[in-house]
């Protein structure tokens, strides 16, 4: 049997669950039915094409509630860092609308 390894390098001096004792993750639910599931690409296309079937495939497997695909941006806006400033009106939004949220980043 070959064996193989594999060693993964993180430019952060240490990982972010392992920096912050007390983070925890959101409770998880037990099926995607009945629920409200968001959909929330990043500003790339890529991100938009991939949740878009991922929405498709969880409406043929499950049977969620609904299945909100939101863009909360289209462009990154290059002369400011407060980017989360700017949206955290739209997240407060969605997180209201929906039982979970999935995110992607794509390129």
């Amino acid at each position: 049997m070959d064996t193989r390894r594999i060693t993964i390098l993180s430019p952060l001096p240490a990982y972010l669950d392992e920096a912050f004792a007390s983070n925890v993750l959101a409770p998880r639910p037990s099926s995607l039915d009945g629920i409200v599931i968001g959909l929330l690409p990043n500003w790339r296309p890529s991100a938009f094409d991939l949740l878009s079937a991922l929405g498709g495939f969880i409406k043929k497997r499950y049977r969620p509630a609904a299945v909100l695909l939101e863009q909360a941006v289209t462009e990154v806006p290059m002369n400011t860092a407060k980017l989360l400033d700017l949206l955290q009106d739209k997240l407060d939004d969605l997180a209201s609308r929906v039982d979970v949220v999935i995110t992607a980043t794509g390129d």
